[in-house]
């Protein structure tokens, strides 16, 4: 519901400030006063393009600022969009004569397009271009009498069968590039299958090879030592054997000669096993030599084989493992595809289930609002008007989140006339008055946005305007609607009256609006009624009028 409206510069209003109630709520004022100045700062405020012309003369910058009654089904709206909530809800718009526009929700800044997202649902704005004479907005007023489980179920079945059927045809296009690389897969398959290769097996063959390169290089210092000790004499045997004339020599028992007798025998002891162990290293280095030749042959044929492919030697095993999942997928392929084949037509089913469902409660639903919208007609002077709903079937490719059909709402104005889409039908008075009692009989319920019609009573008069009144304010009582009117008819049946005037200054033009009481109420429908003389007999006819 709209709280407060504030104008800055905007055409001929410099400044103005209004507040609003819920009801029924009426503009009135002499044409030209400036009531469509009204709308297009609200269309302003809510988003719509602003035009440079609305900026009033020598003034920097236009501004509009409305407030609107909070309702917790906006806080999906705020938590998106990252706003913090407030009490109420503000939105500001400033247009600036440099061309630049702002837009502001509760005083923080957002793109346009956030703004008008908003807008739309917080106000609607019903004239020649209503809302309803969009397909989609047809579906919507049908579909709001119907349970928010089998819409969400209907929405649910969908996404998974869209989901169904992308699994399915991602597979195919896997299948496909599989296919189409069928004979280099084999190609390298028979290459891996026959090397073989091992988890990061480049990198431990290089590992390996550079242990026994190291090894080369003290090799020959080995063998020159180990030749020191052996060649011409073997230095171990010489040892023992002056260790053995020292034993046998020692006939006195001298303890001197005893203990170098132990020392020459630990000497042996040491270079003997210094001997060995020289003699199984060069002995290792020989097989080292002959383990060299292999390593270098593998790493050769892993080096080859990488090169091929461009990948490193490393990489052949993770390679190989993958080659080996392509090659049993394609051999499962046709078992893979026919399950998610079926997984589709299992979805489709659930998805035709629950879109039944969604069918049978919306022919109900139209049956209803079929029947109470005739029954509106007669009391708005259309007796003859024809008002049906159809539930077009869709191809299977248009199927979506809302069904499996269109609601197309169709007229009939005149008797011998066939049904026409009311998104094809020329607006008008009529036509009009039948998208009022539309409004009537779908408004049951608390309506949360804001209701603005613009001269929905164009063009009639008299019991006719009377009952377009009555049944705005039947809106009202259910809600927040406004109307701008030329007929006292309208006017009389209003909870709130504003009128809008235009005040001629010496040099400046302006429009200002007031809200009337009860007396000066009864004079402004008398002047509508009777012209610029308000005389007894208008008030009179203003206050049966005013009565009801």
């Amino acid at each position: 519901m709209l709280l407060t409206l504030s104008i800055r510069n905007v055409v001929l209003i410099e400044a103005l400030d209004l507040s609003f109630a819920q009801g029924f709520c009426v503009f009135t004022g002499e044409t030209g006063a400036g009531k469509s100045i009204l709308l297009d700062a609200l269309c302003l405020v809510l988003g719509q393009r602003g035009e440079q012309t609305l900026i009033r003369k020598d003034a920097e910058q236009a501004s509009v600022f409305a407030e609107f009654q909070h309702s917790s089904v906006f806080d999906n709206f705020f938590e998106q969009q990252s706003i913090p909530l407030s009490e109420v809800i503000s939105l500001r718009r400033v247009l600036q004569a440099n061309g630049r526009s702002k837009a502001f929700i509760n005083d923080e800044l957002v793109s346009v397009q956030v703004l008008k997202n908003l807008g739309d649902q917080l106000l609607n704005i019903h004239g020649q271009h209503d809302h309803l004479f969009e397909i989609s907005k047809q579906r919507e007023l049908l579909d709001q009498s119907i349970d928010l489980g089998t819409k969400r179920n209907v929405e649910n079945a969908f996404i998974d069968l869209q989901a169904a059927k992308e699994n399915l045809e991602n597979f195919e296009k896997i299948l496909v590039n599989a296919h189409s690389q069928r004979a280099f897969i084999k190609m390298q398959l028979d290459d891996l299958n026959k090397l073989r290769p091992q988890e990061n097996e480049e990198t431990l063959l290089l590992e390996k090879r550079q242990v026994i390169v190291g090894f080369a290089k003290i090799a020959d210092t080995v063998s020159s030592c180990l030749k020191g000790l052996t060649y011409p004499k073997d230095f171990a045997a010489e040892i023992g054997q002056y260790q053995q004339v020292l034993v046998r020599s020692n006939n006195i028992q001298l303890k001197a000669l005893d203990d170098a007798a132990s020392g020459l025998d630990r000497a042996y002891i040491e270079v003997k096993e210094v001997q060995q162990l020289l003699q199984d290293l060069l002995e290792q280095h020989q097989e080292h030599a002959q383990q060299l030749q292999v390593y270098d042959q593998r790493y050769s044929e892993i080096h080859a084989i990488s090169k091929k492919y461009g990948i490193s030697g490393d990489e052949l095993y993770p390679l190989w493992v993958d080659l080996q999942k392509q090659e049993s997928c394609m051999g499962d392929a046709e078992y893979e595809r026919s399950q998610l084949q079926k997984q589709v037509l299992h979805k489709r089913q659930e998805y035709l289930d629950t879109a039944k469902i969604l069918s049978n409660k919306r022919r109900q639903a139209a049956e209803i609002l079929e029947n109470s919208v005739l029954a509106e007609l007669p009391d708005l002077f259309l007796p003859h008007a024809r008002f049906r709903i159809n539930l077009h079937a869709l191809a299977e490719g248009q199927w979506g989140i809302m069904g499996t059909e269109q609601v197309i709402f169709e007229v009939c104005m005149n008797p011998g006339q066939p049904f026409s889409a009311l998104h094809k039908t020329a607006s008008g008075g009529e036509m009009a008055r039948l998208m009022l009692a539309l409004k009537v009989v779908t408004s049951t319920q608390k309506n949360l946005a804001t209701q603005i019609f613009d001269e929905i009573d164009q063009g009639v008069s008299g019991a006719i305007a009377l009952a377009i009144g009555k049944r705005l304010r039947r809106l009202g009582e259910c809600g927040q609607v406004m109307a701008i009117t030329h007929s006292a008819q309208v006017a009389s049946q209003a909870h709130h009256h504003l009128i809008v005037q235009k005040e001629q200054g010496q040099n400046t033009t302006s429009t200002n609006v007031l809200t009337l009481g009860e007396p000066d109420r009864v004079n402004e429908i008398a002047r509508m009624l009777s012209g610029q003389q308000i005389n007894d007999v208008a008030r009179k006819a203003a206050i049966e009028l005013m009565k009801g």
